[in-house]
């Protein structure tokens, strides 16, 4: 961070202290010469010279008392010199002392901010494959991934989106289809939480099932959408996941509480929509059930189309939507 986000350079500030505190160091040290000089003056004044052997000597006299009231000059000058070297030193260390003070407070606010945001990115950052790995890409070979061959090809779409297995969900709620396009944000429902099948292969299913329903026949466009909405699944919801079907914690986590018990505009399903955004892109055909994942992928494809203005063939969309790219890092969409 470097210091610079409040327009200190805290490296500036530390060659200051460290140059404050070596001028209080000689500051000290003249200090003390000064109080040697001092002793020396003051037995010179208390010298009697009037006592001296040279007493006698002709003129010596007007001499003498030019040469104490010298001395008496030089002992005011230095008994000045020396508290005004004490006060100085006294203040140089005490503002090296403050200088020091600061730099630890801009360094505790930078570790204050740098926690909040490492809070924040937490909190964004999207789940690991069940599968586990570092890597997110849909072709990964890593452990727990298998080797993706595409959506290439017009498939037959599964009867149910529960023929096929994975690691949860069963049979359950199911929404009947709406026969509107866009609804309102009071027509969405949240009581399919967890009726559907999670894992890879069941949102592979989910997604030709989507690219059926639009018509998306030809077997490159399909590869691209498949791409793409199975590195968004994984990035986001990892694969339909029970455990993050629903964000409680980001920053659209607000308004009321629903039947599912998260906040109103709360992110969910396996595209992690929010009920705004699915509301607006709904699909006709599909329910208005936001846990739904083909509700969910057909809204989440029309957002993509609308909002990023990804072609309806998916060419652009690793393009368009770096969290649909797995040669990119995550972010959010």
């Amino acid at each position: 961070m470097g210091g610079d986000r409040f327009g200190v350079s805290l490296a500036e500030l530390a060659r200051i202290q460290k140059d404050w505190q070596s001028i209080n160091e000689r500051m000290t040290e003249m200090t003390k010469k000064v109080g040697r000089i001092k002793e020396a003056v003051a037995k010179a004044a208390a010298t009697d010279l009037m006592a001296s052997q040279l007493a006698g000597v002709v003129g010596f006299g007007v001499v003498a008392v030019q040469v104490a009231r010298d001395v008496e000059d030089i002992l005011k000058r230095t008994e000045h010199l020396q508290q005004t070297k004490e006060r100085l030193t006294k203040e140089i260390g005490e503002d090296a002392q403050k200088i020091k003070q600061v730099i630890k407070e801009y360094q505790e606010i930078e570790r204050r901010i740098q926690e909040e945001l490492h809070k924040k990115e937490k909190q964004h950052q999207p789940p690991k494959s069940p599968g586990g790995g570092d890597r997110t890409g849909i072709d990964s070979t890593g452990p727990g991934h298998h080797k993706d061959h595409g959506g290439g090809g017009h498939h037959q779409p599964p009867k149910s989106p529960n023929e096929h297995g994975g690691d949860g969900g069963g049979d359950g709620h199911h929404s009947a289809p709406s026969s509107e396009g866009k609804i309102s944000i009071s027509q969405v429902n949240y009581g399919g939480a967890g009726s559907w099948k999670s894992g890879k292969e069941a949102c592979t299913d989910y997604i030709n099932k989507v690219l059926d329903m639009k018509g998306i026949t030809d077997p490159k466009a399909r590869a691209n959408w498949m791409r793409g909405m199975l590195t968004i699944a994984e990035r986001e919801s990892s694969f339909n996941s029970s455990r993050w079907l629903v964000n409680k914690n980001d920053s659209n986590a607000w308004g009321p509480v629903q039947s599912d018990g998260a906040p109103l505009h709360s992110s969910r399903g396996p595209w992690q929509c929010i009920p705004d955004t699915f509301a607006s892109y709904h699909e006709k055909g599909t329910s208005t059930d936001i846990y739904d994942p083909v509700a969910s992928c057909a809204a989440s494809m029309n957002y993509l189309m609308g909002h990023y203005h990804v072609s309806p063939d998916g060419s652009n969309l690793a393009a368009k939507v770096p969290q649909a790219n797995p040669a990119s890092g995550p972010h959010g969409y």
